[in-house]
């Protein structure tokens, strides 16, 4: 992050920190350019020294579960039945545009049949073990069928997003624009997902800090930002300060 004017941090000397974190969420839409601020505001009881940034993701996992479109002998006759094997990839693209088709809530029918090809399929864990026996040889009755696959949630990792911290007390921002996420922190599977300020940023009591994020993927889900630090108890104006101060009066007595 490129950090621009700094609020000083305190003196630590004769006072004590507390480890603490600020967190923000946010619901991702999945829609590319949308823009999501958050505000925490800072406790009065002592100013916060942001140290570090970190992220994680949490998928919105709605399942489509589907089965592929049956040949004409299957549509025919009920009791008809289909082995895994038996089943090519027509059939499949046919059965989740079916399935489209009949879930009104799915506007964009297109762009869902689209994300779930390139994020991909998978048997439906509740039939996948019977339905792979002897190499996927087994006849599948109509309800097995209709209920084989299951469209797979995109990897976080594929999650990407701008973000832009500022405290809204001084008016100060805290880099000369906003910054693509991967740049600044990392991917969320866990490879660099945070990283240290250049220099830590103090924030005094009862100020707002706000951070803006502008959606640049179409991930859908929890994003969960946090601003790692401590606070600093005792500091001039703090409530922590005046209990400091009688409680050396009453030692000198």
């Amino acid at each position: 992050m490129q950090l621009g004017a700094f609020n000083e941090a305190p003196e630590l000397a004769g006072r004590r920190t507390i480890p603490f974190d600020y967190a923000f969420r946010y619901e991702l839409t999945g829609r590319p350019g949308n823009v999501i601020n958050k505000t925490v505001t800072v406790s009065i009881e002592a100013p916060f020294v942001a140290v570090s940034i970190g992220y994680g993701v949490v998928p919105k996992v709605t399942p489509i579960v589907f089965g592929p479109k049956p040949p004409p002998i299957i549509i025919t006759a009920a009791s008809a039945k289909l082995p895994l094997r038996a089943i090519d990839l027509g059939a499949i693209i046919d059965g989740l545009d079916s399935k489209l088709r009949e879930t009104s809530r799915l506007l964009k029918r297109e762009s869902v049949a689209e994300a779930v090809f390139k994020n991909g399929i998978k048997l439906n864990p509740d039939i996948a073990e019977f339905a792979l026996q002897n190499g996927g040889s087994i006849p599948l009755d109509s309800s097995a069928l209709a209920s084989l696959f299951q469209a797979v949630a995109a990897p976080p990792e594929n999650i990407q997003f701008l973000y832009a911290i500022f405290d809204e007390g001084s008016g100060r921002e805290f880099q000369s624009e906003p910054i693509l996420n991967i740049a600044g922190l990392g991917i969320s599977n866990g490879d660099r997902p945070f990283r240290y300020f250049g220099q830590p940023i103090a924030f005094a009591p009862q100020s707002t800090i706000r951070m803006e994020v502008r959606e640049v993927s179409d991930f859908q889900g929890e994003l969960h930002v946090t601003l790692h630090g401590y606070k600093v108890l005792g500091s001039a104006g703090a409530p922590t300060a005046t209990i400091q101060r009688r409680a050396a009066r009453i030692r000198r007595r």
